[in-house]
């Protein structure tokens, strides 16, 4: 990034306050010259956790007056309630059909990043949270963008001390700026035949906890949570269309049979519906990021003897 080019941005800011002129602050500035203030990079681009984790100096902050004006002043608002967030310029890349920018956002616990999507006459299109990770947390995310501007993002989760289940989402990003999941895959280990399930040697001393399945392609593993009123999960499964899915996390119990899991970082959810010998699930949000289009986290399973 220009730190020169930074600070001769806010001199040109402090000047044109002082001008009297018909613009002052923010307005002075030209979309050109926000772009510039971003490194100028090529395609393939990708973003390490550790690329995304450096220290950011003060002096390359970007003024949110300037994020308010040429991106959304609701960019990073979900990730960060608080709003008491800085937004760094990281990378600038050009398209084919589109152009990119690649925005930091921190606070003092959490830092991610984000993929605005700008067509070719510079106007804001949206926005896709392509990285994130945070001070404390078992989950890292980070993402790449290949020469034929396909999205990578992949999602790291620490399921056990020394194990990490790690997802990987391929998505096309379209000319009006919109993203289609094109396929999920999950880095695992497997044996023929079987599914890889990362959290089997777990206890499970809880009268739900155990494996349920559903034909030889699809499992809900359960497992006991770090309290009475939570569970761990595992769901894999792969339909006869080809269709797969895979997601883990932990869950709440609602009532004495019935528990819930709402993904922080998606609006994803899954209801979980206990009874003697078997499961039924029924998804409640967009679980799009963990399995394929033309299915859902949903059906019954039979526990597994």
């Amino acid at each position: 990034m220009n730190k020169l080019l930074i600070a001769a941005l806010a001199l040109g800011l402090f000047a044109s306050c002082k001008s009297g002129g018909k613009k002052s602050g923010s307005d002075a500035i030209t979309f050109k010259e926000f772009r510039q203030s971003f490194a100028d990079s090529k395609l393939p681009y990708k973003l390490t956790p550790d690329a995304l984790s450096n220290a950011s100096g003060d002096s390359s902050a970007i003024d949110t007056a300037l994020i308010n004006r040429f991106l959304v002043d609701t960019l990073a608002k979900a990730d960060f309630p608080s709003g008491k967030v800085s937004y760094y310029p990281l990378a600038s890349l050009t398209g084919d059909k589109i152009n990119y920018l690649v925005i930091k956002a921190a606070d003092k616990n959490n830092t991610a990043a984000y993929l605005c999507v700008f067509d070719k006459k510079d106007h804001y299109l949206d926005r896709i949270q392509v990285a994130k990770i945070g001070a404390k947390g078992n989950k890292k995310e980070y993402f790449s963008l290949d020469s034929k501007e396909m999205l990578k993002i992949t999602t790291e989760t620490e399921v056990t001390p020394g194990h990490t289940a790690t997802t990987e989402n391929f998505y096309s990003v379209e000319p009006n700026g919109k993203t289609s999941l094109v396929m999920t895959n999950s880095t695992g280990e497997t044996i023929p035949g079987q599914i890889f399930n990362p959290i089997d040697t777990l206890p499970k001393k809880n009268k739900f906890s155990a494996d349920y399945t559903s034909g030889e392609s699809s499992i809900v593993s359960i497992r006991d949570g770090k309290d009475p009123k939570s569970f761990l999960f595992f769901i894999s499964f792969t339909k006869e269309s080809g269709c797969k899915g895979e997601i883990s996390g932990t869950g709440r119990f609602t009532s004495a049979n019935k528990g819930e899991f709402n993904d922080k970082d998606t609006e994803c959810g899954i209801a979980f519906q206990f009874s003697s010998g078997k499961l039924t699930m029924k998804e409640m949000g967009g679980c799009g990021a963990y399995r394929g289009v033309r299915c859902l986290f949903e059906g019954g399973f039979t526990k597994k003897k």
